[in-house]
């Protein structure tokens, strides 16, 4: 177990350090930015009907802007996020992207060139990058973050070179591999968000987890590092196994227990969840309150579609509880979540790795396998 205070106190120690972030082949890197090759490879969204059509396209080598950096790609991960913004079926902002757009907001590399006004990064650098790359710190603010979002209204990460704003990108030290650091930026440090920014996670906390995908597989790996009890729900009993493999205490099936937010309840004598993470939305918020406890934070990142009833909010009132919706993370909390692994030594489930030439398929399996861990697309 590793505390809540040893880990923040390492992102203190660590914040702002190179900790053995660079690499002896950066050089290389460097090489085939700037002579190594005319051209580099990328996937583009296309005509956005989903994976089959991505289309695999050689670009010419840029050279990084003022406030820019180029990245040398070693791995990318898929998210639902991405689904949707190769389907055109993401949201915000509205209406269609275009079809040259590169698209995955997660991944990591080693910078192999820097523009002019760069002092974040040097070549050689290990980096992982926010994807909201214009919250920097602070509090949200949508307008702004929305201006850079990766992989939606900027170029994203499934080519073989990125180039990203140097102000989102985040060093990596020695204790976190850059296939790691690739899992990051979506589910990862949306859970970290969750308990260390807002509910402030402590050890002996009851920690309630909705489901079995990224945010939740972070958030029990995350919770049980700081030495809480985690429960979470499911409605395969195979994955509530899985789950307890990868740290979780209390599995629930809400499928055989459809009060299952009494079944919380029953499974902590009568304490409840001092965090919840609502990972699905206003549809299961009542039985997130049902088996939430007295002063407890329930904390909305899911946005499934709205009950056919307005929820009844139980104990809202009458427990004191706190709700707060978020939206992913800032490139700080993004480096406080970076410097925590690497002296923690965790390292998340990954559930298959693919060539980057593969790329399609791997959106495919993502999509078909719903499985406990990330899909990985290795670079190189």
């Amino acid at each position: 177990m590793v505390s809540r205070r040893n880990l923040l106190s390492a992102v203190a120690g660590a914040t702002g350090a190179l900790v053995g972030g660079k690499v002896a082949a950066a050089k290389t890197g460097e090489q085939f930015a700037q002579s190594g090759g005319e051209t580099y490879r990328a996937f583009e969204i296309g005509d956005q009907k989903g994976p089959g059509t991505l289309r695999l396209v050689e670009r010419p080598v840029p050279t990084p802007g003022r406030g820019q950096a180029l990245i040398k790609v070693t791995a990318t991960s898929i998210n639902a996020r991405d689904h949707g913004l190769i389907s055109n079926r993401f949201p915000i902002p509205r209406g269609r992207r275009p079809d040259t757009r590169i698209p995955i907001s997660e991944g990591a590399g080693v910078v192999v060139a820097i523009g002019e006004g760069v002092s974040q990064v040097e070549v050689g650098d290990r980096v992982t990058a926010a994807h909201f790359s214009s919250w920097v710190k602070g509090p949200w603010d949508p307008d702004q973050s929305y201006i850079g979002d990766v992989g939606n209204n900027i170029d994203g990460w499934l080519a073989e070179l990125a180039l990203l704003p140097a102000h989102a990108l985040v060093k990596l030290p020695e204790g976190v591999p850059e296939e790691t650091a690739a899992t990051f930026v979506s589910s990862g440090v949306t859970a970290w968000h969750a308990l260390y920014e807002v509910a402030r996670v402590k050890p002996g906390d009851v920690v309630l987890s909705l489901g079995t995908g990224g945010v939740s597989s972070f958030g029990v790996q995350l919770a049980k590092a700081s030495g809480a009890k985690v429960v979470v729900t499911s409605s395969s009993d195979k994955k509530l196994e899985d789950m307890k493999k990868h740290g979780a205490d209390i599995g629930i099936n809400y499928r055989t227990n459809p009060e299952w937010g009494q079944a919380v309840m029953d499974a902590t004598n009568g304490h409840g969840a001092d965090i919840v993470l609502e990972n699905v939305g206003r549809r299961t918020l009542d039985q997130s309150l049902i088996g939430a406890a007295v002063n407890g934070y329930v904390v909305m990142i899911g946005t499934d579609r709205l009950p056919e009833q307005l929820p009844k909010m139980p104990g809202f009132y009458m427990k004191n509880i706190t709700m707060k919706a978020i939206s992913n993370a800032s490139v700080e909390m993004l480096n406080d979540m970076v410097q925590a692994y690497g002296v923690s030594g965790l390292t998340p489930p990954i559930a298959k790795r693919f060539k980057f030439e593969d790329a399609a398929e791997a959106f495919r399996y993502q999509w078909e396998h719903d499985e406990i861990g990330k899909v990985i697309i290795q670079h190189s």
